[in-house]
């Protein structure tokens, strides 16, 4: 229910924002868009008191630190251009929802040494709404460069084993935000192709460590990072 709660108030902020933004110009046209890309250099550092944890000194965390291979991820959403903010720069506010995969590259845990686990297996889900706000550098040609900024929310989903059968897995709901910055070209007065990078993080999610055996030896908690390349289309209406 919690999570459900942090959902619907993340929509509804979304929502604030693009109906509050000021209108800057007497035309306000409104688009839809979709994308999808590769996910680079996904990484987890997580920290815990673990149990039994031999490397580690009684009392302090121990730390599993993730790397994930190479994924991919794709999203939709809505947006609406404001108009000149300043001379030669436009203004976007977009909602999007988007998802994102990666499997589990290497795992390093603290408690058994500086080496990287073996039978690294598993890896992330996400499922994550933002409110973005662009700035677009107009050319007057058909090219147009962009950057952008949002903050949202994202459910994720983990499921990691390594060594003999140790798993870290849980579901959680975690705040985030996000840096863009791409090009668009007008292919049509209503159809626009866009590339991009992404780099988003999100903060403070939770997962609980089981033993081979089973039992639990403990929770962590780390931020979640990665940088993305994008294709995509922009349809106004």
């Amino acid at each position: 229910m919690t999570s459900i709660r942090h959902m619907r108030r993340a929509a509804i902020c979304s929502a604030a924002l693009l109906a509050c933004a000021p209108g800057l110009a007497s035309a306000q046209d409104s688009y839809f868009f979709a994308f999808g890309g590769a996910v680079l250099n996904g990484d987890q550092g997580a920290s815990g008191l673990i149990s039994p944890a031999p490397a580690t000194p009684p009392g302090q965390n121990s730390s599993v630190d993730t790397d994930y291979d190479t994924g991919f991820q794709f999203g939709l959403g809505v947006g609406r251009s404001f108009g000149s903010l300043a001379d030669g720069v436009g203004l976007r506010g977009e909602i999007e929802l988007s998802y994102a995969d990666a499997d589990a590259d290497t795992i390093a845990f603290s408690g058994n040494g500086p080496a990287n686990e073996i039978n690294v297996a598993g890896g992330i889900q996400s499922t994550t709404l933002f409110a973005n706000i662009l700035a677009d550098f107009e050319t007057g040609g058909a090219v147009t460069p962009y950057v952008g900024a949002g903050v949202g929310i994202g459910r994720f989903s983990q499921d990691l084993f390594y060594g003999g059968g140790v798993q870290v897995t849980d579901s959680d709901t975690a705040f985030g935000a996000q840096l863009i910055a791409g090009v668009a070209f007008e292919a049509t007065e209503t159809v626009t192709i866009t590339a991009d990078a992404r780099y988003r993080r999100f903060f403070d999610i939770e997962s609980n460590r089981f033993l081979p055996s089973g039992a639990s030896s403990g929770v962590v908690s780390g931020d979640f990072s990665a940088f993305s390349i994008n294709v995509g289309a922009r349809i106004a209406f």
